[in-house]
């Protein structure tokens, strides 16, 4: 009799645990899918900040608890294939006007100091002065010569950003947060 009282208080215990270990499985994916996401880098538009296949994870909420920030480096749907994802920098916020003269980028005609452009993916291009609507915001790649960005016209809505990318896991020698 006490092997069987014995049995039975095992596979109870074993039920229980098996269903604490879904319920935690669960949670977690849930957790994950709404608070962070990873992603790949595909391409050479944010070189040097971020390199080709590089994986990378994003931060869903940092935005519902603060404001999207210039140099920002963002996950968003491209306006013009909302299917499709690209990673850039926040350069242009809502309500400033901005103009790119000979590769340089003027914010209410203030030169913009970008200290993580290489001298080499700068364009020489000039764009004329645009003001950006409200809930929308001007992005940019780090390497302008290999970068679709808003300089082809488009603006990213607010309601397309995903959110920030805060960390890259792989490659391992590259391992650690982005700024």
């Amino acid at each position: 009799m006490r092997n069987s009282e014995n049995e039975i208080k095992w596979l109870r215990e074993l039920k229980l645990f098996l269903l604490s270990l879904l319920l935690s499985i669960v949670f977690l994916f849930l957790m994950v899918s709404t608070i962070a996401q990873a992603y790949r880098v595909e391409g050479k538009s944010m070189q040097p900040s971020l390199q080709d296949n590089e994986r990378i994870i994003v931060s869903k909420i940092v935005y519902k608890i603060k404001k999207i920030e210039r140099f920002d480096i963002v996950i968003f749907k491209y306006p013009l294939k909302p299917n499709k994802f690209f990673i850039k920098r926040v350069i242009g916020l809502p309500g400033e006007k901005i103009s790119i003269k000979n590769g340089n980028v003027f914010i209410n005609g203030l030169k913009l100091d970008e200290p993580y452009l290489k001298k080499d993916f700068k364009s020489h291009e000039n764009l004329p002065l645009i003001l950006i609507p409200k809930d929308h915001y001007f992005v940019l790649g780090d390497h302008r010569n290999w970068s679709n960005d808003s300089r082809a016209g488009w603006l990213v809505p607010q309601k397309n950003i995903v959110g920030k990318v805060i960390f890259r896991y792989w490659p391992f020698n590259r391992i650690g947060t982005v700024r």
